[in-house]
């Protein structure tokens, strides 16, 4: 495994890569696993590393107009490899790159002291006196202290900027020489911020220690003049501390660690070790809490109240899955017709409180809100969250929809000169449901042959004459709650038979065939 640090005037970041080629430049990744680099004067494809059998590190030049400094001084030309001894550096741009091979450490735990596991609810905080934490500091130090945290707390959070204040913090509250918060990624830990005392500091961090952190879910400190640990991550180093970053689900998103060099003295106290443990603990608040306002707003725009609420508590309802659901989709007739003839200010404000009002009447029967295609809706019932009634559900929402049309004609029908009007259709069976957005949009829905044939069912009210249609398998479930008409079988695009549709006329306590 490699650790490769990359440094230049917006990074300082480390990154290990377990096996197999790996590429660094200022472009995308592609196929193979890549360091994007922030620095102008670096290539979109600059260099390809591999770690060989023989224990050597293979380089490749990818960039057709910039070289590579190696080690010894000269310059690798485009297209050209060579294959450099472990640990090596290399300059590209205005970027430091050093490359070292990982070592495999035993941790041995008889080095480090530990803490009790954070507290992480009210209920399980215990009142401990100052006395209690041995050599107490004055009363004003204290409030320093608990001043800094909270200013911590109230910072935006989630930006480098952020990361690096709590780095100093650290460093300055406790009186450390260096201070990282190493946030975890699918493959292993990146330096989000970073605050040294001096430039002699190093900046590398025990993946070792970091790994027991996240496995024990506590704090460790050390100071190595006793019994210690002799890695080689650690070389150079008199003390290190390590406290967990919990996340919104309790799971552990970082590891705020900071060190205290052997010219500075002394070891880590378990007071000094409490505070670290509080910086992260003031650091997870802040990031839980960004991610819960974030997460509630994006619901909020598809879910019901009720929704969002199982939603917060388990996000994992959003993973794909194979579920039974009712599909609806909506239009407004005419919508071309009246976007042509009102010019776009005028029908976007005439849309905007159409899709409002049906909007509202999906949202109060327990619908999600898919998607907005221009004048249409697309919604569902039965997900995320399990609903026995969904098809109920979907009907009432169905006939509330249209029963929101007459106040709305009474509001536009001057403006747009003739009757508005909506068509709805139905339909319910299997669906494959997942979220397939990503961080910045969530795209939540469902998929497959249900899904199409309830659109082709909301085109067929134009056809057939009438506002709501449903299919079969929506009327089958009903069980007489709802008065329905047959309007025999229509021929739907794209699908190779006719198929039986009903209309959805009323909440009655008998159905007409």
């Amino acid at each position: 495994m490699l650790n490769i640090q990359i440094a230049n005037e917006r990074q300082n970041q480390q990154f290990e890569h377990e096996v197999g080629a790996l590429e660094i430049g200022r472009g995308p990744q592609r196929q193979l696993p890549r360091i994007v680099v922030e620095d102008s004067f670096v290539s979109r494809d600059h260099l390809e590393l591999e770690e060989m059998p023989n224990g050597q590190l293979r380089v490749k030049n990818l960039s057709q107009r910039q070289h590579i400094q190696m080690p010894d001084g000269s310059r690798l030309a485009f297209g050209a490899s060579r294959e450099l001894d472990l640990p090596t550096h290399l300059d590209i741009g205005r970027t430091s790159i050093d490359v070292e091979r990982l070592a495999t450490e035993a941790f041995e735990e008889e080095s480090y002291q530990t803490l009790a596991r954070p507290v992480q609810r009210v209920a399980d905080q215990q009142a401990v006196s100052i006395r209690a934490l041995g050599e107490s500091p004055p009363a004003e130090k204290i409030a320093s202290w608990l001043e800094a945290i909270i200013t911590l707390q109230r910072s935006p959070a989630s930006s480098r900027e952020f990361y690096d204040q709590t780095a100093r913090a650290l460093v300055q509250l406790v009186g450390l020489d260096l201070g990282m918060v190493l946030l975890r990624n699918r493959t292993g830990w990146d330096i989000a911020g970073h605050y040294a005392a001096s430039s002699m500091v190093s900046s590398r961090y025990s993946r070792t220690l970091v790994e027991h952190v996240l496995s024990e879910r506590r704090t460790f400190f050390q100071d190595l003049k006793g019994p210690g640990l002799q890695a080689e991550s650690l070389r150079n180093i008199d003390a290190v501390v390590a406290s967990p970053i919990f996340g919104l689900q309790d799971d552990i998103a970082g590891v705020l660690y900071g060190t205290r060099t052997w010219r500075s003295g002394g070891g880590i106290r378990p007071l000094e070790a409490q505070l670290v443990q509080l910086l992260a603990g003031a650091l997870g608040a802040n990031l839980a809490r960004t991610v819960a306002t974030r997460t509630r707003v994006r619901f909020e725009q598809f879910f019901s109240a009720e929704l969002v609420q199982e939603l917060e508590r388990d996000p994992n309802l959003l993973e794909g899955r194979h579920q039974e659901v009712t599909v609806l989709f909506s239009d407004v007739r005419n919508f071309t017709a009246m976007s042509e003839q009102l010019g776009p200010e005028q029908t976007c404000r005439i849309v905007r409180d159409i899709i409002a009002r049906l909007s509202e009447q999906i949202v109060v029967n327990g619908g999600t809100i898919v998607n907005y295609i221009g004048d249409g809706i697309m919604a569902m019932w039965n997900a995320p969250v399990k609903q026995d009634d969904h098809v109920v559900r979907a009907c009432r929402a169905a006939l509330a929809m249209h029963e929101q049309m007459p106040a709305l004609n009474e509001r536009w029908l001057a403006t747009v000169g003739r009757p508005l009007a909506v068509g709805i259709g139905l339909n319910t069976g299997p669906a494959l449901v997942g979220n397939t957005g990503g961080d910045r949009r969530l795209q939540y829905g469902p998929f497959g042959l249900t899904v199409n044939l309830a659109s082709r069912i909301e085109t067929a009210t134009k056809k057939v004459g009438v506002p709501v249609l449903i299919s079969t398998s929506v009327k089958e479930q009903l069980r007489g709650a709802f008065r329905t008409r047959s309007v025999g079988s229509v021929a739907l695009a794209g699908v190779s038979e006719e198929v039986p549709l009903h209309e959805l006329l009323g909440m009655m306590s008998t159905t007409i065939a």
